[in-house]
């Protein structure tokens, strides 16, 4: 009974010291979280500050959303979820649809494209106080960089 006992020891730490994927939940050792969707098709490394972060997703006929959100002590911003906002959508468009929409207002930023999907993000528009010294430029580049088409 030792030994087999010992062998599934062996076994269990032999599997786990092999397991390289990041999990979205907890940080990696660079302080990241990073956040894979393959039925969408995009990863998206998210920094540090984004601790405790949610997601939801939404679908149209046009596009879906993959909706990202942080928490937030802010009372004076809208809420769509309670005491969380929302920095981040990656829009997936349907090429078709793209080709119909005005582009001109900037609000979707192009990341590529897949078969017949379009990749966009847009970021929020309201800085919540609590964000103020978290959300820059710098930060946004970041997201941006970060953000891969499988």
């Amino acid at each position: 009974m030792k030994k087999i006992s010992i062998i599934f020891i062996l076994l269990f730490l032999l599997s786990a010291c092999g397991n390289n994927q990041q999990v979205m939940d907890k940080p990696a050792e660079d302080g990241n979280y990073y956040y894979s969707n393959k039925g969408l098709g995009f990863s998206l490394a998210l920094p540090p500050e984004f601790i405790y972060y949610q997601t939801q997703r939404k679908e149209t006929e046009n596009y879906v959303d993959l909706e990202i959100f942080v928490p937030t002590t802010d009372k004076t911003i809208v809420h769509e979820v309670p005491d969380y906002v929302k920095p981040i959508v990656v829009r997936i468009f349907s090429q078709d649809y793209w080709q119909t929409i005005d582009k001109t207002d900037g609000i979707f930023i192009k990341m590529g494209e897949a078969g017949d999907k379009v990749y966009t993000l847009m970021f929020w528009d309201e800085v919540p106080n609590d964000w103020l010294d978290k959300w820059n430029e710098e930060l946004k580049e970041k997201l941006k960089n970060n953000f891969k088409i499988l």
